[in-house]
């Protein structure tokens, strides 16, 4: 199955379910250029929902144009929805559960927890609802490393639990390391090295499509 259409990393990622969750977590700079390639590739097969947990940036339309000029994706075939606290990715993925055969694809799902694990319970909600979706669509998972002082993703143990596949990508100089850490049909440590040009802030083109034009409202 093509999931972010880079070969390195499709190798460690298959063999997959149709209706799987698939993580990956670490640097930043690498998850942004697997994001926007993955809505893009994603798009190629049909609907995409993209879930921004961000108040601010996150996706750059400019970028996903320009990976459909390459890949010949459909633009629109991707709805964006953007949440500003918890509880908006909630109300988000309780819309999504009616959702079929689709892909949903989730920026920092858990970017509002607080400091506080005993506020994990919004954690647990969201990866409830998580777990919902991907019964009959694929969702992926950007996620950020947690921060309570270990090198897993953030959510908690119910989040870890119900992600079929993650995995962890670095940087290593110029280089990408990407290390399985969760795989039901593979041995996890499995890892691949490889190289790309990695994403650097720049301005939108003035003829770009406008994010609000993408953003569903409501």
């Amino acid at each position: 199955m093509i999931i972010t259409g880079l070969r390195p990393v499709d190798d460690l990622l298959n063999p997959v379910g149709r209706y799987w969750s698939i993580e990956f977590y670490g640097d930043s700079y690498v998850l942004d250029y697997l994001f926007h390639r993955s809505i893009a590739i994603q798009s190629r097969r049909g609907q995409v929902y993209v879930v921004v947990s961000l108040e601010f940036g996150g996706i750059r339309t400019d970028l996903v144009e320009a990976f459909c000029r390459v890949f010949d994706c459909r633009l629109t075939a991707v709805s964006i929805s953007r949440a500003f606290k918890s509880r908006d990715v909630v109300r988000i993925l309780e819309s999504l559960t009616g959702v079929r055969d689709s892909t949903v694809i989730l920026l920092y799902p858990y970017n509002f927890l607080g400091d506080d694990p005993s506020t994990y319970y919004e954690a647990t909600e969201i990866s409830g609802l998580i777990n919902r979706v991907s019964a009959e669509n694929t969702v992926l998972i950007f996620n950020t490393t947690t921060r309570f002082g270990s090198r897993m993703p953030e959510g908690g143990s119910m989040h870890h639990h119900v992600v079929e596949v993650i995995l962890r990508v670095e940087r290593l100089g110029r280089s990408v390391v990407a290390e399985l850490v969760k795989h039901p049909a593979k041995p996890t440590g499995l890892r691949r090295l490889f190289r790309v040009e990695l994403l650097k802030e720049k301005t939108a083109p003035v003829d770009t499509v406008s994010l609000l034009n993408w953003v569903r409202v409501g």
